[in-house]
């Protein structure tokens, strides 16, 4: 069984990727599905994440511009995520990702374009189990780690080096920290969970350091118990907030760089043959601020599978 496991995650894990974008809504966690909690002892968990995201309409602040150099961009994104139980309070885990695309459509006459492809970072991390009751049904976790370039190479079309915000990643090193706390009511079948995720930067080659960022989920979770609906299903709101900083160039501050986005994301969670996590969700963003002026983040949507295996 294990090396068949290990047979797959080889074929899988060289296109099956994550990474975040800092001009459009980055890619974020599901509830439901996301490795909240420690797995337990010789248990992994494989999570294949998929995402569409675009925008088209520039802010000065929470306000609409008629600022239109860019007419719309988007991209498309492959998320890989895998953790390892060490034992019942501690797993090793790991994240890979990789941009399809990322695509600006500049408002010329004739459409002109730029895209940038490839990977993203790597994130290694360790996930603790700080609290765990499991008559109360209360756990709380932490995950430092560690933030690691796929690759340190800028991208260029023709000679000409690809904006920032085309880049796979940033060239940068970094850090991050995932909490999660979750209350689960066995008998109602609903799960309330609230995740915190910080991300900084070191300064890059070019001396570009991306400004950190701090994501805020809070997840609405109840399992879909009744005689019409057939199957395990499980239905979930999404309460999100991301606040990034301010990016330096050469130690200035930019200006047009920073702000916050709150989100509203429905989901919904269907499990296969007990084994198989099927997952499917809208980001609908409800309120953007940025600093200066910056293409601002419009809907998107994400497909999520996941199992976990035991060896």
């Amino acid at each position: 069984m294990f090396s068949k496991f290990v047979i797959y995650v080889i074929i899988t894990i060289g296109f099956c990727l994550k990474t975040s974008g800092q001009c459009l809504s980055s890619v974020n966690p599901v509830g439901g599905v996301e490795n909240l909690l420690t797995l337990e002892k010789r248990s992994i968990r494989v999570i294949l994440f998929y995402k569409y995201s675009q925008g088209k309409h520039y802010f000065q602040k929470s306000r609409h511009t008629d600022f239109n150099m860019i007419d719309r961009a988007f991209y498309n994104n492959l998320t890989y995520f895998m953790g390892f139980g060490i034992s019942n309070k501690l797993a090793i885990e790991g994240e890979l990702g990789y941009f399809i695309n990322k695509t600006q459509v500049y408002n010329l006459d004739p459409e002109y374009k730029l895209r940038g492809n490839g990977f993203s970072n790597i994130v290694l991390s360790a996930r603790y189990s700080l609290y765990a009751e499991n008559f109360k049904r209360i756990f709380v976790t932490l995950a430092p780690g560690i933030k690691i370039p796929a690759t340190r190479k800028t991208q260029e079309i023709d000679n000409v080096e690809l904006p920032v915000e085309l880049q796979p990643n940033m060239g940068s090193y970094g850090f991050v920290l995932n909490s999660t706390f979750v209350k689960e009511n066995s008998g109602s079948g609903f799960r309330f969970f609230l995740t915190n995720r910080l991300e900084t930067n070191v300064i890059n080659k070019n001396e570009y350091r991306a400004g950190s960022a701090i994501y805020t989920s809070i997840y609405f979770s109840k399992h879909i118990m009744s005689a019409v609906v057939k199957g395990d299903w499980t239905a979930i709101l999404q309460f999100r907030n991301e606040i990034r900083m301010h990016d330096e160039i050469s130690g200035i501050q930019k200006e047009s760089s920073g702000g916050v986005i709150c989100f509203i994301a429905p989901q919904i969670n269907h499990v296969i043959m007990e084994k198989w996590n099927l997952s499917v969700n809208f980001d609908i963003p409800i309120y953007q601020y940025f600093n200066g002026t910056q293409l601002g983040a419009g809907y998107s949507f994400a497909f999520v599978m996941s199992r976990t295996f035991t060896y």
